[in-house]
């Protein structure tokens, strides 16, 4: 039987205040692109928070919740002075 998740890619992402090399699987939705190094948004127990894109995988057997958007860099202006 499939099921909506099947078809997803997953990321695979370490949170800041981690010590160790584990990371944790996120699904990655069909609507978002996203790349390792980029800074993504996830929902954990605590609420919402920004971790970074270790591995992109094809599955995962972990994965139970999804990216919720990507997190755009700040736009560097040459020549303009804050």
């Amino acid at each position: 039987m499939m099921t909506e998740t099947d078809h997803l890619y997953v990321a695979a992402v370490k949170f800041k205040w981690q010590k160790d090399e584990k990371t944790y699987d996120y699904f990655i939705p069909t609507e978002l692109t996203v790349a390792v190094g980029n800074k993504v948004v996830v929902e954990t127990a605590r609420g919402e928070t920004t971790v970074e894109i270790m591995e992109i995988k094809s599955g995962s057997d972990k994965a139970q919740k999804k990216i919720l958007r990507v997190v755009e860099p700040e736009p560097i202006v040459e020549g303009e002075s804050a």
